[in-house]
Parts: C-alpha cells; structure tokens; sequence
C-alpha cells in the first residue's frame, strides 16, 4: 500500500512545489515589473533554493509566462492517427484549440490566479514575446508533421491535389492565423473561458471563409 502510494505523494508535493514558484513568480513581477525580480527573489518567496528553482523551470522568462504551447502528447497523436476523419480540418482545429495554450480565465483558486497575471504579464511585457514564439514555432511544426503522417497513412482523406506537407502547412497556417484572430477578441473578456475561446476562433474562421473574393492574381 505504502509503496502504491508514494508516487502519489511525490507528484503532490512537486505540484506544490511548482505552484509555489508559477504564484510568486507571477505576482512579483506584475508588483515590480520584469526585470526588477530576479530568480533569488523568487527563491526567496516560495521558500526553495536556486536549484530547486532549475529544475522546475527552464527560466524566469518561462515561469512568467507558463506554456503557450506544446506538442500533441502521445495519446493525442494515437488517438488522432488511429481512424480516418469525416473532417480532417474541423478534428485539426480543436487541435490548435487544445495546444496552442491554456485559455481559461474563470479557473478559481491559486491556479485561477497564475493564469489571469499571466495573462496582464503577456500584455504589460511584450519582449517576453520572444520565449513564446519559440515554442509556438514548435508546436506548429509538430503539428504539420503529425498531420503529415495521417496523410500518408490516409491519403484519400487529402482536399488539395499538393503533397501532404504542403496542405499540412496550408491547414495549419489557416488555423494557427484563426487561432490569433480569436485570441484578440477572447482577450477582451475578462472572464472568458475555454469555451469562449473556442467560440472566438469559430467566428474567426467563419470571418474567413466569408472573404470569397480572394486576392486578385
């Protein structure tokens, strides 16, 4: 039992331990701004050592502004690869809306809190920007090459006579452009959850689709 149990107890105290670090992280620097809060100032908040610090977090620009973005894990990659899609792009964009970040501001408690100052963060410090890009280049490009290969492992499921990678990148494009035209308008919302979010790169891609005039050649 003891031993059954020990894992779980480890996984709480590290999940406290990397709340602790995101919550006075993120508070200091909306109280101080950016680049008067060092690392040791951090430390010194949530009561552990630089080290402990490094081995939660890659560093202060990161905890700042959490994971914008990730890769599809490996469940989300079987899961999309296993069976052929009626609709590879609409199973595509609640994809991009999954990973391409955490966009729900009415989660309550400390974890509410850390998502909202990041939130303020990204808007007050827009150099931070930069640590952003690289992982959403990331994603993105983990993105294609997974759609890539639902391609060649489903090639009638293709609308475009191009290569896989080429309407990989196509689709990905489009929806990654959505994506940022929805995130304006669900930055607006004070409260604005996941679904909001949703519902915002919904309307985008509709606003899309709308422009059938196209660029003249």
């Amino acid at each position: 039992m003891d031993i059954e149990e020990q894992p779980s107890l480890r996984e709480t105290k590290r999940q406290k331990t990397l709340e602790a670090i995101e919550d006075n992280a993120t508070r200091l620097i909306l109280e101080r701004g950016f680049d008067n809060v060092t690392v040791e100032d951090i430390c010194a908040e949530a009561g552990i050592s630089k080290r402990t610090f490094f081995n939660y977090v890659e560093s202060k620009e990161a905890v700042a502004i959490g994971h914008t973005a990730r890769l599809p894990s490996e469940k989300e990659r079987e899961a999309f690869l296993v069976t052929r899609h009626e609709n590879v792009f609409d199973t595509v964009f609640y994809l991009v809306i999954n990973l391409f970040g955490n966009h729900d501001n009415s989660t309550s408690g400390i974890a509410g809190d850390i998502l909202r100052r990041r939130k303020e963060i990204r808007v007050k410090h827009p150099e931070l920007a930069v640590q952003h890009f690289a992982r959403f280049h990331q994603a993105r490009e983990g993105l294609e090459n997974l759609i890539v290969e639902y391609f060649e492992k489903w090639p009638d499921s293709q609308q475009l006579d191009e290569s896989p990678e080429k309407e990989a990148i196509t689709m990905v494009g489009l929806l990654v452009s959505v994506m940022l035209q929805g995130s304006r308008a669900w930055h607006e919302m004070p409260q604005g959850t996941q679904s909001d979010f949703q519902a915002c790169c919904r309307k985008a891609l509709t606003n899309t689709f709308l422009l059938k005039g196209g660029c003249s050649e």
